[in-house]
């Protein structure tokens, strides 16, 4: 019996992921042979379907681990994967009121990145102290709604950077131009591979990640120093502007037949 949380791909049996769980929803789903999860699927009901030990598509085991901005970069030292100099605050007293006066050094211009904003939202370009004590009011602001915790990165200035949209064995590459963000949904458009041999270097890189997390629907964002592909973050529920809602359809319910003709 296939259960399917995903509206797109029908299953023996389709569930609504926000609807109540009540004992016939656990009692069906705890006898599937494999179940299909949206992206936006909850830690709790992924997690409870893996430890009964059933398949399921996509694999996030290590987005859940390691959640949000935060957790992204933890993941990265983990598996040693190139990233942008970062330093990581978890609560603003961190840098505020700190009892043993251990202060990080900040050089500008930096980047500072909210844990939980997508799309290019909570990124700032931060060029100096004054800009940076503006930046820290935002940052109260986030932790009087209880969202916590935010990252110093180096600023690394580029032309252009790079999309990986990983769909179970496909991957397609991006490249992009535009101002300080270059995501399509605000500032960048697509463009060639703008010199020769940075495809390959991010092909390579994608496949490493996918070696150590087996991702199978993500978009991975990269930056480049001295032509070297950096990973910037993570995207698990991502626009489709730069492949196409049909294409992504298309390869989306392929990888999912794919995973299915493979399981036991």
């Amino acid at each position: 019996m296939i259960i399917s949380f995903f509206p797109g791909f029908k299953g023996d049996y389709n569930f609504f992921q926000f609807e109540p769980l009540d004992e016939k929803f656990f009692s069906l789903l705890s006898q599937a042979r494999a179940v299909i999860f949206p992206p936006t699927i909850s830690p709790e009901i992924y997690f409870w379907v893996k430890n009964l030990g059933i398949p399921v598509f996509p694999e996030y085991t290590f987005r859940f681990f390691y959640p949000g901005k935060i957790g992204q970069i933890m993941l990265l030292k983990l598996l040693n994967l190139p990233h942008p100099e970062t330093i990581v605050i978890p609560r603003l007293c961190g840098l505020e009121e700190n009892p043993y006066k251990r202060f990080p050094k900040i050089k500008f211009p930096c980047v500072i990145k909210g844990n939980y904003g997508d799309e290019g939202k909570e990124v700032f370009l931060v060029n100096n102290e004054e800009e940076f004590r503006e930046i820290l009011q935002i940052i109260k602001g986030w932790e009087r709604e209880n969202r916590f915790g935010f990252l110093i990165q180096e600023y690394i200035p580029c032309d252009f950077d790079a999309r990986a949209i990983v769909i179970g064995k496909k991957i397609f590459i991006f490249f992009r131009k535009g101002g300080f963000k270059k995501n399509i949904v605000q500032e960048g458009k697509i463009i060639p591979c703008p010199k020769r041999g940075l495809k390959e270097k991010v092909l390579d890189l994608t496949h490493k990640i996918i070696k150590n997390t087996y991702f199978n629907l993500v978009a991975i964002d990269f930056l480049f120093k001295e032509e070297n592909p950096l990973v910037s973050e993570f995207n698990f529920v991502f626009g489709r502007r730069a492949i196409g809602e049909k294409k992504y359809e298309f390869y989306l319910k392929k990888a999912i037949k794919d995973f299915l003709k493979n399981i036991k």
